[in-house]
């Protein structure tokens, strides 16, 4: 008899853990409605002390469309899959410097700044409806399409 309620509380304790982990994942998505949909390159905001691709290559994206969904980002017709979009408030200045290896003084974005691992780039949130996209080394705004 012991086994059998002990049985019943581990199977209790899974389906809790369960439903806790698929609300999670549920409000993980939703955290992210902020970015999901159709963006448009407006801007070359700065570049990386290297890059990938030359400034008159960047300045050739301004006009481009940017797709992010939750299983797909997707820049210039570049598929990133099962991006994740995992989020981290960071210092603005030293995030720049030490991971982009870039100046944030012309990028105009809060401090700290939110910063997005889309798994192939990094997206950070500028303002409402405005994002920056680092892209090959470049940083671009990004506006939302209605």
């Amino acid at each position: 008899m012991k086994h059998l309620d002990l049985l019943r509380q581990l199977c209790r304790i899974a389906l809790i853990a369960w439903v806790f982990l698929i609300g999670t994942n549920a409000a993980s998505a939703a955290d992210n409605s902020d970015i999901y949909g159709r963006w448009r390159i407006t801007k070359v905001l700065g570049a990386a002390d290297v890059t990938a691709m030359s400034d008159k290559q960047a300045r050739a994206l301004i006009g481009k469309a940017v797709v992010i969904e939750p299983n797909v980002f997707v820049f210039n017709g570049e598929k990133c899959d099962a991006p994740g979009y995992k989020r981290t408030s960071q210092d603005l200045i030293l995030s720049f410097r030490e991971e982009g290896h870039a100046s944030s003084a012309k990028m105009g974005l809060p401090d700290p700044v939110t910063s997005i691992d889309a798994g192939c780039t990094h997206i950070f949130l500028k303002k409402p409806q405005v994002l920056v996209i680092h892209w090959d080394g470049f940083y671009f705004d990004a506006v939302r399409q209605r």
